[in-house]
């Protein structure tokens, strides 16, 4: 079909069209014309291919995050690959400014935009927070906030969509007081501390190194007020409040601190855990949010040999897509599949390689610049 042919269809017909293509085609079709440019620039087409792609496991991709050292020097890289683990592209991660951190941390994502920190101490707080499209190659640097903390395992990071507002927010958890905890407005580009507390006095706060879970306009954490006993800690990011989940029984019964993850599978709050021996990973999803009576066991495979096991997509029979470290490596499979390593992106001059992040995302044509100039 001739652009000519295209254009002189109806325009409700043109957006149903193009809004079902790949954001790498739409990038290009910018350039056929104006009215195009116009189109797939704007914040109702943004989201119309958004909710559309977020439902299409074509457009689904996965994003690994990996490190490598070459004479005590780190280099970050990411993989972008289909689902099927057919590796496709290895790039450095898009740095501002002429800035080579040695480190990139991704700590997050949301409609396919990423809250990426660099900085050339492992263990320490970023030196720049950037909010980076993957599909779009587009960028822009965060403000700091002006709290922050030396060690960064001592905080979280969580990016979530106030439909309230029409704005994306940054949440900053401490790990061991909630009271310094923080928010960003992206669209204001400020932070601020929380007024609130959370609901119960000194809870441990369990990160594992993952991101915080969104889901409902709300962040879940795991948290323990004492063994045996955890809840999930929820914070509103409309309304500002904190508040607790419920936990299925058996889960709290086994849980261990080291092994027990809240997470999100298909908008379902999730929570998977390995038992005090190892011997086996089992996967709880609540099919009706806030009703303690819906949650149900998804899952229950052997884990022997497997110490950490993270559930990252459900496919639409059904499986799990699993990433596992398995024998010091990081391989993944399916629940019912066999493993499957990671094709191997050593090059013969990097003494060594590690994987730190995996996500799956939806390939999106949100703008992070559109969002702090409140276009969206």
């Amino acid at each position: 079909m001739t652009t000519w042919s295209l254009n002189s269809l109806p325009r409700e017909i043109i957006v149903d069209i193009l809004s079902r293509l790949p954001v790498e085609s739409l990038m290009r079709f910018k350039c056929v014309s104006g009215f195009w440019n116009t189109l797939i620039s704007s914040c109702y087409f943004r989201t119309k291919h958004l909710n559309i792609a977020s439902r299409n496991q074509n457009l689904q991709k996965l994003l690994i995050s990996q490190i490598s050292y070459k004479d005590g020097e780190a280099n970050t890289s990411i993989s972008f690959s289909s689902l099927s683990l057919n590796i496709q592209v290895v790039r450095k991660l898009d740095c501002p400014l002429n800035y080579e951190p040695k480190y990139g941390r991704i700590y997050c994502c949301c409609d396919g935009l990423f809250l990426v920190g660099l900085q050339n101490t492992p263990k320490r707080d970023p030196s720049i927070l950037l909010l980076w499209n993957p599909s779009t190659r587009e960028t822009i640097v965060l403000p700091h906030s002006d709290y922050s903390t030396v060690d960064r395992n001592r905080y979280t990071f969580g990016l979530g969509f106030d439909s309230s507002s029409n704005d994306y927010k940054v949440l900053k958890v401490n790990n061991e007081d909630d009271t310094l905890n923080e928010i960003l407005s992206v669209k204001s580009g400020s932070w601020r501390k929380l007024a609130n507390k959370s609901c119960r006095n000194n809870v441990s706060c369990l990160f594992m190194h993952m991101d915080l879970a969104f889901v409902h306009g709300a962040f879940h954490w795991l948290g323990r007020i004492q063994l045996p006993e955890f809840i999930v800690i929820s914070f509103n990011i409309s309304n500002e409040t904190y508040r607790d989940e419920p936990l299925p029984e058996p889960v709290c019964l086994t849980m261990t601190v080291r092994e027990s993850v809240v997470s999100v599978l298909k908008g379902m709050l999730c929570v998977y855990s390995t038992y005090h021996d190892g011997s086996t990973f089992n996967l709880w999803v609540m099919k009706l949010y806030g009703v303690k009576e819906s949650w149900s066991k998804m899952l229950t495979i052997p884990a022997i040999g497997v110490p950490l096991t993270i559930p990252k997509y459900i496919f639409a029979d059904g499986e799990v897509l699993l990433c596992c470290e398995y024998s010091e490596r990081t391989v993944f499979r399916t629940s019912k599949g066999p493993f499957i390593e990671w094709p191997d992106l050593v090059r013969d001059d990097i003494n060594e390689d590690s994987i730190l992040d995996v996500y799956v995302y939806t390939q999106s044509l949100m703008s992070p610049k559109a969002i702090t100039n409140k276009l969206r």
